[in-house]
């Protein structure tokens, strides 16, 4: 039977800057019973310096041929957030593999993988409130930018924009038959009420999706973001 890992938030830059490499830790061979490994967001920040050399480093332990890759919040840092087809590019030329808003296929399973941000929506705080909060509180919207229209700081706007053309794209593909389990990989997390964070900051972490996963039936659902 096909075998999946799902990585999340390896931040491999501040590994490296601390002198160490965390897939080394791992006994001689543990990757290799992996036909496919997903890295589901935050390999590095600064990902046009620091993206390549992290698959490099991946790819010592981890045949990057195997390896799909979609990014998450901290992929963007000095970065700007309408430039993936940059990020793309440094990962196919690396040779791996680019999954944002992409369905894979393992076997009979059926793997949709997006970033999908957070949708900003509580039963009682409006989203411009949460807005603010987050703008001032988040380093998402200090060091992630926007190259379209004037280079500018990203907004919670923004994000929350991504995020419903990412679950929209998610609702398109568990709308489509498929006769086998369909597995869900996000970077940002599908449920608030586990996210140990408080307050209006746990909206940059999560979206209550329960409705939309009671709705859509997925067979499972894996995510980062929150360490």
């Amino acid at each position: 039977m096909p075998r999946l890992l799902v990585l999340a938030d390896l931040h491999l830059d501040k590994w490296t800057a601390a002198r160490r490499i965390p897939l080394a830790l791992m006994p001689t061979g543990s990757f290799d019973q992996f036909d496919m490994v997903i890295l589901a967001g935050d390999v590095v920040d600064k990902p046009k310096v620091r993206l390549a050399p992290a698959l490099g480093q991946i790819g010592r332990y981890i045949p990057l041929d195997r390896v799909q890759v979609f990014p998450g919040n901290h992929c963007f840092y000095d970065h700007v957030l309408d430039g993936e087809d940059r990020l793309a590019q440094i990962v196919t030329t690396a040779g791996a593999h680019y999954a944002q808003c992409r369905s894979l296929t393992l076997g009979q399973a059926r793997i949709l993988c997006c970033t999908l941000w957070t949708d900003l929506i509580h039963p009682t705080i409006h989203p411009d409130i949460i807005a603010a909060d987050l703008e001032r509180g988040m380093n998402d919207y200090r060091y992630i930018r926007i190259a379209g229209s004037g280079y500018r700081r990203a907004t919670p706007g923004r994000t929350r924009a991504i995020h419903q053309q990412h679950l929209a794209w998610l609702r398109g593909e568990l709308t489509r038959p498929h006769d086998g389990p369909t597995i869900v990989v996000t970077h940002h997390a599908p449920i608030l009420d586990q996210l140990g964070t408080t307050g209006t900051l746990r909206h940059a972490y999560g979206s209550d999706l329960t409705g939309f996963i009671s709705e859509m039936r997925p067979s499972c659902w894996l995510y980062g973001h929150t360490h």
